[in-house]
């Protein structure tokens, strides 16, 4: 939309959004190093501050401004997407994954087309600098949120996990 509007040609949209992509794809490729490399927590928090740099575009209000603040995100998002499914897995209880997959990918799924739709209305009524405005503050709450929660602060990681305990379990519950 802000290609368009900035007079972009189809070609030259499409262009922008193959960078895009490669950057995803170079992402993957470099995702099982950076997760060697890197903490869950540390991925999680920086994650979400990566993405606040959309707001470079309200300073600066070009479509070209725009890509060079999502290609760090683009980038990182794979190994991000990895380490928080990866640490789910290892963190709940076998008898319980099923149940506990199925319900992240359930808010995960019913939240997808929140994003477009507040988008879409607010690019319907404001100007593209609004927007990403609106959704860089709401980005920094939750960074904010993310930088000082207890639980995310507090987690183990996947190292201290080998260490602990396995919890006995009744026959009862198994059977």
């Amino acid at each position: 939309m802000v290609g368009r509007r900035q007079g972009l040609s189809g070609a030259q949209i499409g262009a922008l959004i193959a960078v895009f992509g490669a950057f995803s794809l170079a992402g993957s490729v470099a995702s099982p190093r950076l997760q060697r490399r890197v903490s869950m927590r540390t991925f999680v928090v920086a994650s979400l501050w990566l993405q606040l740099l959309i707001a470079a575009f309200v300073l600066k209000p070009s479509i070209y401004v725009l890509l060079v603040a999502v290609l760090p995100a683009a980038f990182f998002g794979p190994s991000v997407n990895a380490v928080i499914i990866g640490y789910r897995v290892a963190v709940v209880p076998d008898r319980l994954t099923g149940r506990v997959n199925s319900v992240a990918r359930t808010i995960a799924l019913c939240g997808m087309p929140l994003g477009p739709l507040a988008a879409g209305l607010l690019l319907g009524s404001f100007s593209a600098r609004t927007t990403i405005a609106v959704f860089a503050s709401f980005l920094l709450v939750l960074c904010v949120f993310a930088t000082f929660s207890p639980s995310i602060r507090n987690a183990p990681s996947l190292d201290e996990l080998d260490h602990l305990p396995t919890p006995e379990v009744s026959p009862a519950v198994v059977g």
